[in-house]
């Protein structure tokens, strides 16, 4: 034997789940924006210290 669930509570779900899909695309746009505008780093120790240093930009692209 299933149940129908009331109109209310299919309304609320249904607000809720949409709620969800939101936060996680705006979640999604927030990092692809991030890992565009962040470049790649590296952790090294120089003189017993660590220190955070950006490797060197590696251009991709073929020469035609």
């Amino acid at each position: 034997m299933s149940s129908t669930p009331c109109p209310s509570c299919v309304v609320a779900l249904n607000q809720q789940q949409e709620q969800n899909i939101s936060h996680h695309k705006q979640c999604q746009d927030i990092a692809d924006k991030h890992s565009k505008t962040v470049g790649k780093n590296c952790t090294v120790v120089e003189n017993g210290r660590v220190v955070v240093k950006p490797l060197p930009e590696v251009n991709t692209e073929t020469a035609d």
